[in-house]
């Protein structure tokens, strides 16, 4: 089940904690009276959740209500996932990850949005922390990347790039993020799949898993990193069938 606290991150229609610089208001989607019933009830039909929040302030609602899920009816591997994960402060990924949730990132957000959301309504200094993935890493946290098209490119191995420290450090525009390294090609295989529960399944080259690949014509491995969107699809394989893209 997938549920919404605040607005979308394009339109800087995100909640946060400090407001905006230009004194404009973000906005809820589910406001959090609703959202709290919504999510207390699916917690206790025992779904699995998926949340859309974009600011630290959504993200300070949907803690406040995984924390009294947990403490009136705990469930063991729930995987709440925080899906987007535009801003959040260190301490609110601290106390995801020991609740039990997971994140799913956008990290093209920095790359689209950080240089000039540090002039207009966020700021230098919150816009340079923009989707931190490396706080979701020191908490040991499950991460995984998603495009949400179309307001992200559909492809993987930019994605992937765009988590690698090289292209995180700093961005044309200035802004800057935190990196993964070789960890982000996990993030758009098995850590995705672990995300929709479906590890078992897909996600990683093992007997008994469907064989539903990506073939890529080089290693993702023997590129710089900023060359990761350069590699081309060789083809695919669906359920053991390969189709060669010629």
């Amino acid at each position: 089940m997938k549920l919404l606290t605040d607005g979308a991150i394009y339109s800087q229609l995100m909640m946060m904690k400090d407001g905006y610089t230009d004194g404009h208001h973000g906005a809820w989607i589910m406001d959090p009276p609703v959202f709290g019933y919504a999510f207390q009830s699916y917690w206790d039909a025992g779904y699995q959740i998926h949340i859309h929040n974009n600011g630290d302030a959504g993200m300070e609602v949907l803690l406040g209500e995984l924390e009294k899920a947990m403490a009136r009816n705990p469930r063991t591997d729930h995987r709440t996932v925080l899906v987007h994960f535009g801003f959040a402060a260190p301490e609110q990924v601290s106390r995801w990850i020991k609740l039990g949730g997971i994140v799913s990132a956008n990290p093209y957000y920095v790359t689209a949005l950080a240089g000039r959301y540090a002039k207009l309504g966020v700021g230098p200094e919150r816009s340079a922390n923009m989707v931190p993935v490396g706080d979701v890493m020191k908490n040991n946290g499950s991460l995984s990347f998603h495009s949400d098209m179309p307001m992200a490119p559909a492809k993987p191995c930019s994605s992937s790039g765009r988590g690698q420290p090289q292209h995180g450090r700093r961005s044309r525009d200035g802004a800057t993020a935190q990196g993964l390294g070789r960890r982000s090609a996990q993030a758009v295989t098995i850590d995705a799949a672990y995300s929709i529960q479906q590890e078992k399944k897909v996600g990683s080259i093992e007997v008994g898993k469907d064989a539903n690949w990506t073939i890529l014509d080089q290693s993702p491995y023997a590129v710089a990193p900023q060359k990761l969107k350069d590699i081309k699809v060789w083809g695919t394989m669906l359920e053991g069938r390969v189709q060669r893209f010629e």
